[in-house]
Formats: structure tokens, sequence, C-alpha cells
């Protein structure tokens, strides 16, 4: 049902609405930088208001269909080589994120590469996403906590306020100073 709202005009109005109201705030906030002085960075990369339509529809739609942590390596993780290919192991269990490692490690092992397992896992997540070490993969990409589930939705749903927020504040610092 909720999956049905988020596809109907209903939600299209919604959206459209709430994308608007973003909209302005953070260009009425980049004009306020503007006017306050050239030692304020001002607000940039706004996105269009359908762009913006869309972005929150489609995470509403992956929390509904328990792929947020895919959305968000897809949609987010702009640092990250191959993101779609990546998107498959976000969220994995321990169990599987070691399958995974070893199911790796075993294709380097077939090219006649020897290792461990973590240390032909970390070559394959070089290669293939330009990560520079397990950790760091396993951290942004197989780890999805209850509390960061929450954060990625507060970013995803309030970034855009939370950039005019910050604006305000610069150009109150600003003014104070």
């Amino acid at each position: 049902m909720a999956e049905q709202f988020f596809k109907s005009q209903q939600a299209e109005a919604f959206l459209s609405i709430v994308a608007h109201r973003e909209r302005r705030m953070m260009e009425a906030v980049a004009d306020l930088q503007e006017a306050a002085g050239d030692d304020i960075e001002p607000i940039e990369g706004l996105p269009s208001v359908d762009d913006r339509v869309g972005q929150i529809r489609s995470m509403a739609l992956a929390m509904i269909d328990g792929s947020l942590p895919s959305w968000y390596v897809t949609e987010a993780m702009h640092d990250l080589e191959n993101p779609e290919e990546a998107a498959q192991y976000a969220d994995q269990t321990a169990e599987e994120w070691q399958e995974t490692k070893e199911t790796w490690a075993e294709r380097y092992r077939e090219q006649g590469l020897e290792g461990g397992v973590d240390e032909l896992a970390t070559a394959h997540v070089r290669a293939r996403f330009d990560v520079d070490d397990l950790e760091t993969f396993r951290e942004a990409v197989i780890e999805w906590s209850d509390e960061r589930r929450q954060a990625v939705l507060e970013e995803a749903l309030a970034g855009g306020l939370e950039m005019a927020e910050q604006g305000i504040y610069e150009v109150a610092e600003d003014l104070e100073g």
C-alpha cells in the first residue's frame, strides 16, 4: 500500500511541494549568503525539483522494500567505482560477508595468485571498487546498523534543510564577527 502511494499522483504532488519549498529555502539562503559578503561560501549544487522528487521517491521505495543499503551505495557513494556491483554486497550478515571474501579469494587463486582470504579480498576491493582496504569497504558497504539506516534517512530527507540551516548559521557568525 505504501509503495502504491509513492508511485501515485498524490505522492507526486506531495513530493513536488516539499521539493519546491526546500529549493526555495536553499535559494533564499544562497541569496542571503551572497548579500552578506565574500567571506561566506554559498550553497552550491542545488538539485532540480524533479531530481529531488525522484531522489525522495526512490529512497522511500527503497526503505519500504528493504533495499535502503543498496540504494544508498548506488545513489550516494560517489567515490566508489562500480557502485551497482558493490550494492549487491550491502547489508550482508557476517556469514555472508565471509563467504563473499572467500569467493573473491578463490577467484584470485584460480588466476594463480596466492594469499590469505583477507589479503586477496583486499586486492579485489582495490581493483573493483577503488577502495584502499577491506575494513573501509566493510564499513562503507557491508555494515548497516539501525543507527546508520536512521542517519541515511535523515541525510536523504533533510540534507537540503541542513545545508540551508548551516548557511544561515554561517551568515549569522559572519555578521557577529
